[in-house]
């Protein structure tokens, strides 16, 4: 198949009339991201490792050009630090700890609405697909914004580089506030879980995981959570529709309350954790803030190593924080 052949292949793939340089939609995007969450067994370095869902793109197009750009020099694999946690209360559970956020839910001020953009701060690292051990990592803003024709933009830029505990970046990473990641889509190609604000219900709120996740029949733990954190990457929901979508999480079997402690920003939430189905030997946690009640984080860490990765048990490979939007630094 010649070049020409593959890129009508591909056109034919989405039936919209768009430019031949837009982006890929993003449930292509999704598919890639469980590509990635599956690497092959057998391999001495991995030709993709997790990445932003704004970079996801620019990964393909580099690995079908053969050719991938990574800035700067060499960087020692170190993730960022786990979370230590203070245990919850004896007879405090997941459901407690869930009940508690949402009856914060519940008695607070609305301030928060609903809108069609999700605007995160979180850590990613990329590696390189020849072999070469050249790794980079990063704190970056991920900012979402679509409408309602479906159209919209996805826009990573880079954050501040050592304000993570265990962050490890080269020294010529770009400056903060430089835009690493741009794209744009028009209309009708942005492609959301939810295409209208979803409905504060436990049923539509798991209908929505079940859609996010592809998960059939008994919703784990670990799959609900990793369901929340992709509907909170396309959406800022307001609180009723935080506490169905807490609902659904309470009632996945194999969660686990981890207790207390400081996110990444120094903000004090409670964790709540599960073992995706999907995804072997890692582990996801959930933060809830313990001021509001909110979802303001998502973490996943490897529980066995990784060798593909050169990475050991323990290790972090994302984290998200959300409610961030009145930080100096953020995007605006």
């Amino acid at each position: 198949m010649t070049d020409d052949d593959l890129a009508r292949a591909l056109r034919r793939l989405d039936p919209a009339e768009t430019p031949l340089d837009a982006p890929l939609p993003l449930d292509a995007e999704r598919r890639l991201r469980r590509i990635l969450d599956h690497p092959p067994a057998r391999r001495r370095r991995p030709s993709l490792a997790w990445v932003s869902a704004a970079a996801a793109v620019a990964i393909v197009v580099a690995v079908v050009t053969g050719m991938l750009w990574m800035p700067g020099s060499s960087a020692s694999a170190q993730t960022p630090k786990p979370l230590v946690y203070t245990a919850v209360p004896s007879g405090t559970g997941a459901a407690e700890v869930i009940a508690r956020a949402q009856a914060q839910l519940a008695a607070g001020a609305g301030a928060v609405t609903a809108e069609r953009r999700s605007l995160s701060l979180g850590w990613y690292f990329s590696a390189s697909p020849d072999g070469a051990e050249a790794t980079v990592f990063r704190r970056e803003w991920v900012d979402v914004r679509w409408n309602e024709d479906f159209s919209g933009s996805v826009v990573t830029t880079a954050a501040e580089a050592t304000n993570a505990d265990g962050d490890t970046v080269p020294n010529v990473d770009p400056a903060p506030g430089t835009v690493v990641g741009e794209m744009r889509y028009v209309r009708n190609q942005f492609r959301p879980l939810s295409p209208s604000s979803p409905e504060p219900s436990v049923d539509a709120m798991r209908a929505l995981i079940e859609t996010a996740t592809g998960a059939t029949g008994s919703l784990s733990a670990g799959d609900a959570l990793v369901g929340v954190r992709s509907i909170q990457g396309e959406w800022t929901l307001d609180d009723a529709q935080q506490s169905a979508l807490l609902e659904v999480v309470a009632s996945s079997p194999g969660l686990r309350a981890l207790g207390t402690t400081q996110d990444r920003l120094g903000r004090e939430v409670v964790g709540l954790a599960g073992m995706p189905s999907s995804t072997a030997d890692t582990d996801v946690t959930l933060l809830l803030s313990t001021d509001t009640g909110r979802i303001v984080g998502f973490e996943s860490a490897l529980t066995a190593p990784n060798t593909d990765l050169d990475l050991p048990a323990g290790s972090l490979t994302e984290y998200a924080l959300w409610d961030v939007q009145d930080r100096a630094d953020a995007p605006r």
